[in-house]
């Protein structure tokens, strides 16, 4: 054979091994078509059977959501009565508000105006309260003047009497020398030692009791010791008591602190011990004697 007929040969069996492949994938594939049209039509039954359940839900369900839709209709409708009553009562309670508001003005104005008249009240009351405070002070001052009065009067009064005293001393002193000199009483030189024609007079009466107070101011404290500003001079005599007090501010009454029993006295001055003390004796306090303050009326 030759060559051109070998390849010829070769062609030939090539081309049929290729047509037998061609021809089988050819029936393979006509086989695997109906298979898949089979399967396509089972898919698009199985799909319609699905979308008749599905429309059939679907039917339902608006059904369903019908009468939900209607029972919140009903729901919606007495919720709207329900609002329209509560509009009513809000109307209701505005309109009261707006009253309650009115009169809470008028009560707010009454106690404004009753807070002004409270206020003059209370200025009205405090003017009162200084007027009785001054006259509370002036009533103190006027107590302490009607005090230092009486002790004056009791000291013209003690002053008259020793007049009246003196006085009667004097009538009978005079009395008694009448009475010597109408009587010629005389007596024998050298008998007794009284010359001749002296008249004898009579003792005068007992001085009375100076009752006048006594008062001065501690001029000097140390140990339990304190001087005064008054002396024999005075009046004061060695054993007398003195009161110490310290005089009240602003129509207050005195502070009393002590007494005090004279050991020493001079013309001007005197000092002793502290005997009672309740408070703290100071120079600048005062003093005065113990006997004319108990003889006080």
């Amino acid at each position: 054979m030759s060559v051109l007929t070998k390849v010829f040969t070769i062609l030939l069996v090539l081309l049929s091994v290729v047509l037998s492949a061609f021809t089988v994938a050819a029936f393979s594939q006509q086989e695997n078509w109906k298979a898949s049209a089979s399967d396509w039509r089972e898919a698009a039954l199985a799909e319609q059977a699905k979308s008749r359940s599905i429309a059939a839900n679907a039917a339902l369900e608006s059904q369903n959501a019908l009468a939900r839709h209607l029972s919140d209709l009903d729901e919606i409708n007495k919720i709207k009565a329900e609002v329209a009553d509560k509009e009513r009562s809000l109307a209701k309670l505005e309109s009261d508000y707006a009253a309650a508001q009115n009169q809470l003005s008028v009560e707010q104005s009454t106690v404004n105006s009753t807070s002004e008249h409270n206020k003059l009240l209370e200025n009205a009351r405090n003017r009162d309260g200084e007027f009785i405070a001054k006259l509370s002070r002036r009533n103190s001052e006027l107590e302490r003047l009607n005090v230092d009065l009486n002790d004056r009067v009791k000291e013209l009064t003690s002053s008259v009497a020793m007049a009246q005293s003196q006085i009667r001393a004097l009538r009978q002193q005079i009395e008694t020398m009448s009475g010597d000199q109408i009587a010629g009483v005389t007596q024998i030189p050298g008998s007794s030692g009284v010359q001749t024609g002296i008249p004898s007079v009579a003792p005068s009466s007992a001085r009375p009791i100076v009752t006048s107070p006594i008062r001065g101011e501690v001029t000097e404290v140390k140990d339990g010791l304190a001087s005064i500003s008054v002396g024999s001079t005075d009046g004061v005599a060695e054993g007398m008591t003195f009161l110490l007090y310290r005089p009240g501010v602003s129509g207050s009454k005195p502070l009393y602190l002590g007494t005090l029993r004279v050991t020493r006295v001079e013309a001007n001055n005197c000092a002793g011990t502290l005997e009672t003390t309740e408070g703290q004796v100071q120079p600048g306090d005062l003093a005065r004697d113990e006997a004319s303050f108990a003889l006080r009326g």
